[in-house]
């Protein structure tokens, strides 16, 4: 793996993924072997009783469906964050956990509001206004990729079913935002730093020039003190019986 690091790919970047699929995924199975549902835990905006909803919903879910496509999803766009800007992950990844559960609180309907799909949708925004706030080349290809796997979550943020939390949704693209926002400035990992084209004024002016309006320049050829140029030796001309004009002058 040492080898891989120059890449930015290394042991930690799976870490803080893999922890939160395996604490989702041993609330799950806890409730599939209890047959004791944990969904009462989650949160009900507007209700002071259930004032840890924030923090207990993202680990909860209805069914198998749900639970996989959250985890794998929130593996993938955590890697993806973890890889590109390893300065601000911790603080994206736990404000994107936080923040979108308080926001629901405010603006949810008053039910019972389960998954992680919102801190999903903080992230997948984060990534794509990452790129597209810093009109950055390589950070514009994972914008694409975003829209690519996730151009549906679009509609996710609009009130189209009423069994999904569009809320929730909502406040998570909200979040991601606005994270995409504080944080314009961080730079990602080196490999995907833009390369700086070269300005003109950082060449010679000679450099542009064409080769026959440059100044060309000359090196004087002096012979060594005390020697005599050596006359180069010419051949006589003969012609094919062996006589030459001289001779013949």
């Amino acid at each position: 793996m040492s080898d891989w690091r120059k890449y930015g790919i290394h042991k930690g970047l799976f870490l803080w993924p893999i922890l939160w699929i395996t604490v989702a995924w041993l609330v799950f199975t806890f409730e599939v072997a209890t047959g004791h549902s944990l969904s009462k835990f989650g949160l009900l905006p507007g209700s002071w009783l259930k004032w840890y909803g924030p923090l207990t919903f993202p680990w909860l879910h209805g069914d198998l469906n749900h639970i996989t496509s959250n985890t794998i999803s929130l593996f993938f766009v955590g890697m993806l964050i973890r890889y590109s800007f390893p300065k601000v992950f911790d603080k994206v990844w736990l404000t994107s956990l936080l923040l979108p559960g308080i926001i629901l609180w405010f603006i949810g309907r008053p039910s019972i509001h389960i998954g992680a799909s919102a801190w999903l949708y903080a992230l997948v925004s984060f990534v794509f206004f990452s790129g597209v706030l810093r009109l950055h080349v390589r950070l514009l290809a994972q914008s694409m990729l975003m829209v690519f796997l996730y151009g549906s979550f679009v509609w996710g943020v609009l009130p189209h079913d009423p069994s999904i939390s569009y809320e929730g949704h909502l406040s998570g693209a909200i979040v991601g935002f606005l994270l995409a926002i504080l944080f314009r400035k961080e730079e990602p990992i080196e490999p995907l730093k833009n390369i700086q084209p070269i300005a003109e004024d950082d060449v010679p002016w000679d450099d542009w020039k064409h080769p026959f309006e440059r100044e060309l320049t000359y090196e004087e050829i002096n012979p060594t003190a005390g020697k005599p140029l050596q006359q180069p030796q010419v051949r006589p001309f003969r012609y094919e019986d062996g006589s030459s004009p001289d001779e013949l002058a």
